[in-house]
């Protein structure tokens, strides 16, 4: 995983809402993320990212 890690220590928004809580600027599917992130941790989760670049983030829940 480049720079990713599986829901950040200390989480407190719901599963899914790391862009509400503005933890991240954005998300993309695990397909997508998949050629930079690495394989999602479990079906059902997002790569969401925490720059413009997209390469650095976090594994989460995707949004409802």
């Amino acid at each position: 995983m480049v720079g990713g890690v599986y829901r950040p220590r200390g989480a407190w928004w719901p599963a899914g809402g790391a862009l509400a809580a503005g933890a991240a600027i954005g998300f993309v599917g695990a397909a997508t993320a998949a050629a930079w992130a690495g394989a999602p941790p479990a079906p059902g989760y997002c790569w969401f990212y925490t720059d413009s670049s997209r390469t650095q983030g976090f594994w989460d829940r995707c949004p409802a």
